[in-house]
Formats: C-alpha cells, sequence, structure tokens
C-alpha cells in the first residue's frame, strides 16, 4: 500500500482511532494461538460496530474457496449450522468475489451486483446478518494461505470510517491468523539488526518519511528504502507500522 494509499485511508480517522488501530496492530504482532487472535476483537468491536465475525485460512482452487484453518470469532450458530450443512461457501458469490480480488465486499449492495443466491440472502436476514463485510487478504512471502474476514450485524455502516478502518485492519488480522496457525513457529530465531537499521526504526517510530530520515541520516532515499525493506524481512513484517511494533515488542528498539 502506498504512502497516499494509506494516507486517503487514515484521513477520516480521529485522533483516538487512529491510537486504537495502533494498539490493536501492536496486540497483532503477539498472536500464538486462537485465543490470542479471538482475544482482538474486543477491542476491534470499540472502533467498528459489529456483531459477528469469522475468519477463514484458504485460497481459490477450482473456482472454490478451500478452507484450510478458521477461527470463529462470533458467528450465530444457526447461520453456521445451515452454511456449513448446504456448503454454501462454494457458490456464495460475495466470498469468491473476495477471494479472487482481495476486495472488500459490502452487503447488502453486493447481494444485487454479484447475484447472491436466495437461499443466503434469506439465512443471513434470518440470523440477524443484514449488513456486513467480506474482506480477503492474499497470500504473502511470508504467509502460506490468503484469508476471509467478515464481520456482520443487524445494521453495520458502510461509511467512510469503517471501511478505512477495515481496510487498514486486515493486513494486520491476516498476519495474525496465519501466525496463530503456523505449523513451526519460530519462537527461538534470533533476530540481528545492525545499528543503521536500528537508526531508521527509530526515526519510523516518530513517524518519519523515507525523505526525512534521508536528510537526518546524510543518505540517500533509495539506501533508507534499502534498509526498510532489510527491516520488513527479518521482522516478517507487512508495513512499516508493524515493523516498528514488532521492533518494540521484541525489544530491539525503545519505547521512548
Amino acid at each position: 500500500m502506498s504512502p497516499i494509499e494509506i494516507s486517503t485511508l487514515i484521513s477520516p480517522l480521529s485522533g483516538n482511532d487512529a491510537v486504537k488501530l495502533l494498539e490493536i496492530i501492536h496486540l497483532s504482532t503477539n498472536c500464538a494461538s486462537e485465543h490470542d487472535f479471538i482475544g482482538l476483537f474486543p477491542a476491534i468491536q470499540e472502533l467498528c460496530s459489529f456483531d459477528y465475525a469469522i475468519a477463514l485460512l484458504g485460497g481459490v482452487e477450482c473456482n472454490r474457496f478451500v478452507v484450510v484453518d478458521g477461527v470463529d470469532i462470533s458467528m450465530p450458530e444457526d447461520f453456521t449450522r445451515t452454511y456449513v450443512l448446504n456448503d454454501y461457501i462454494h457458490t456464495d458469490s460475495l466470498v469468491m468475489q473476495s477471494a479472487k480480488t482481495q476486495e472488500r465486499q459490502y452487503w447488502p449492495d453486493g447481494w444485487a451486483k454479484l447475484g447472491q443466491r436466495h437461499e443466503i440472502v434469506s439465512l443471513c436476514m434470518d440470523t440477524n446478518m443484514k449488513t456486513g463485510f467480506i474482506h480477503g487478504s492474499k497470500p504473502t512471502s511470508l504467509t502460506q494461505n490468503g484469508s476471509l474476514f467478515c464481520f456482520s450485524g443487524p445494521s453495520m455502516s458502510n461509511d467512510k470510517r469503517t471501511v478505512a478502518l477495515v481496510d487498514l485492519l486486515i493486513p494486520h488480522l491476516h498476519l495474525a491468523l496465519s501466525q496463530t496457525f503456523r505449523k513451526a513457529p519460530a519462537a527461538n530465531k534470533i533476530i540481528v539488526l545492525s545499528n543503521r537499521e536500528k537508526e531508521v526504526l527509530n526515526w519510523l517510530k516518530q513517524g518519519k518519511s523515507s525523505w526525512d530520515i534521508s536528510v537526518i541520516l546524510g543518505i540517500s532515499e533509495r539506501t533508507v528504502n534499502y534498509h526498510v525493506y532489510n527491516i520488513m524481512q527479518k521482522l516478517e513484517a507487512i508495513n512499516r507500522p508493524q515493523a516498528v511494533a514488532t521492533a518494540l515488542h521484541l525489544g530491539l528498539i525503545d519505547v521512548d
């Protein structure tokens, strides 16, 4: 995600929103179990008003989304039972669109646009899932599978603030979910950062851009970006805020 795209997303958010969002991102780096992952959602609910949520790991195979692992955060039991028994995930048009494109889908708008099955629409209405988002995330160099996240409720808003929060959260939730089900976690992995990488991280922590850091350190912007890339690879981070959060969690840089 480019700086322009990020700034566009952040613009509808208040300062309080941004603080809470950073707290959730930091907590997401600590996920080592399903319990940890589920523990993220009360804080997310404080930001986005939803009643039901589910997170699925998997990928598209033969024009179907195949589930590998998942966490049912709070889905209605009647919905889950009927959805699974009828294998609706393989014919759900919003699921397939989001899994293929990794784009956010909102219903009920998407039902008509994508030709959602009448049975699925009726099931959502009957179980009070009248509105909601489904958002896909593709595999990365650090994750084997893609993911799908669903947030729903009787009246979930599609306003700019909610959209921004969902879009900003999904990459971090994807990494946290992948980490939760990682088969061989590198718990004892030793991460070594060079002094220059620590300098760059400390300035990133202060919210400095690559250009700002290049001026401060007297090096080229291209060199700064090279260091940022290496930092993200070492910390298995998907963006700069997560790299900073991970480094703080591991004690590689100081809080102050």
